[in-house]
């Protein structure tokens, strides 16, 4: 099963807002969910395309997410740590899209998946990242800085596309071959982008 561990432990812990805040404030304050939002968009779609191996698919589950999340109030079902509640929670979206898209079934996907719990915190191994680091620098130069830009500088495409002269269209396909690039690598999960 291969993650994203893309976010250096700094970046990633300054990328999350903190739990308790946000969730205490989401009841009546729509700038609290919008800053929720910025927070893990992004993260959330890298972590969708280990499974869907589309980034449009996982925008579109993520998105449906956080409007599902927003109008039933399902944040007052959170017990616990809200990072791990919106990581599982699109993993069982990912998942559930796989079982209704595809012909096939998704045994080894679902058993891992179902097992364990995401817990974004978790510190990545120093083999792993250097076999990360191995990947990362067989991408093309663009696909490397649009892939660094848009999931560990959390940067919107539309800001990549303007910084680098290109459309935003063009942005999504290089993150897109970048993503599934190294979705195909062995031994290495996704999360540990995160960690670099």
């Amino acid at each position: 099963m291969f993650f994203l561990y893309f976010w250096p432990l700094q970046i990633r812990c300054s990328m999350f807002i903190a739990d308790d805040n946000i969730l205490g404030r989401l009841e009546n304050d729509e700038k609290a969910f919008k800053e929720l939002v910025d927070a893990y968009y992004t993260p959330l779609c890298v972590y969708s395309v280990q499974f869907t191996d589309s980034l449009e698919v996982s925008e579109d589950l993520v998105q449906d997410f956080f409007v599902r999340f927003w109008e039933k109030k399902l944040y007052r079902t959170v017990n616990g740590k809200l990072k791990q509640y919106l990581f599982n929670s699109i993993r069982n979206a990912s998942i559930d899209y796989l079982r209704k898209h595809q012909s096939f079934v998704f045994t080894e996907i679902e058993e891992h998946a179902y097992i364990m719990d995401v817990n974004p915190d978790d510190e990545v191994p120093e083999e792993q990242l250097a076999r990360l680091r191995h990947y990362l620098q067989q991408l093309s130069p663009q696909e490397y800085r649009i892939l660094m830009e848009v999931v560990v500088h959390n940067k919107k495409y539309k800001e990549v596309a303007a910084e680098l002269g290109i459309s935003v269209n063009t942005v999504k396909t290089y993150l897109s071959h970048a993503l599934k690039y190294l979705r195909s690598c062995k031994f290495i999960t996704l999360f540990s982008l995160f960690s670099l």
